[in-house]
């Protein structure tokens, strides 16, 4: 862009004493209109990719946790530190009937997809023989690049001898990214999981969420298809649903959004492909 600038009175004189210049000056002038509309255009379509890797490490901040929560208190005490996806150190309170999980990234873990540091906790609580709840707490908990604070209930209700309906809830559930830019979210799910012989073969999510984006933007996520997800796959330390199709709306105003698609697919037996259409139709690829 030309670094010079005419105020209207020299305009005047520029075009006074020289008028055989003054196409070749207009010319000039709707150049630099032009790049700096392709300048503001950039910047756009800059915001719509850091949308789309905001949603990516949001919604891995959803993903990544949920095998923990799903282990019986029991089952944990049967558990060895490599045998759980990331080999936290585990250490149980048989009292206050609580599980404290703490990664340190151990570079020699065979479930270790993701990189974890700090600590989840787990508190159970019983209200009978098969209705159960499990409160999930993150303390100084990092994933990757990013951190993950607050809290998650997830309530189980029985369905069936091999299927437990599991409700969750959160709410203000912060994921902090390198710079500690913070995306916040609500957001109620429901997954149901498929049992045999006492043990979880596989579970679907599916849900809704709202909150802000790290510019301060609201955000809602609609549930197209569920998540699709096979604990074989979660125990090796995959992370990531195997089927799964979501809308993301950005809102510019308050009744004016752009909307973002998120669809997740097999790429073999337990590698997931995550696929983020954005709203001006270019694709974001993600795997792990």
């Amino acid at each position: 862009m030309a670094s010079f600038f005419l105020y209207p009175k020299d305009l005047k004189f520029a075009v006074q004493i020289y008028p055989m210049k003054k196409p070749i000056f207009l010319l000039s002038l709707a150049s630099i209109l032009v790049s700096c509309s392709n300048d503001v255009e950039r910047a756009i379509t800059t915001d719509l990719q850091v949308e789309g890797r905001e949603l990516f490490r949001t919604s891995l901040a959803l993903e990544e946790g949920l095998r923990y929560a799903f282990y019986s208190f029991e089952e944990y005490h049967q558990a060895l530190t490599d045998t759980l996806p990331g080999c936290p150190l585990i250490e149980i309170s048989e009292f206050e009937q609580k599980v404290k999980l703490t990664f340190s990234n151990d570079p020699n873990c065979p479930s270790q997809k993701v990189r974890r540091t700090g600590v989840i906790n787990l508190d159970f609580f019983s209200f009978n023989l098969r209705d159960r709840r499990v409160l999930l707490r993150y303390e100084d908990y990092q994933v990757n690049d990013f951190k993950i604070q607050g809290e998650r209930v997830f309530d189980s209700f029985s369905n069936g001898d091999n299927q437990n309906s599991w409700m969750e809830s959160f709410e203000d559930l912060v994921i902090l990214d390198q710079f500690d830019n913070s995306t916040k979210i609500t957001g109620n799910y429901e997954h149901q999981l498929l049992k045999v012989d006492n043990r979880i073969q596989s579970f679907t999510s599916s849900g809704n969420l709202s909150g802000r984006n790290l510019t301060g933007r609201p955000l809602r996520m609609t549930q197209i298809a569920p998540r699709q997800y096979v604990i074989n796959c979660l125990d090796e330390g995959f992370v990531i649903a195997r089927a799964g199709e979501e809308v993301w709306e950005i809102f510019r105003t308050s009744d004016r959004s752009l909307a973002h698609r998120l669809t997740l697919s097999i790429e073999d037996i337990c590698n997931t492909k995550v696929a983020i259409q954005l709203s001006d139709g270019r694709l974001l690829s993600f795997s792990y």
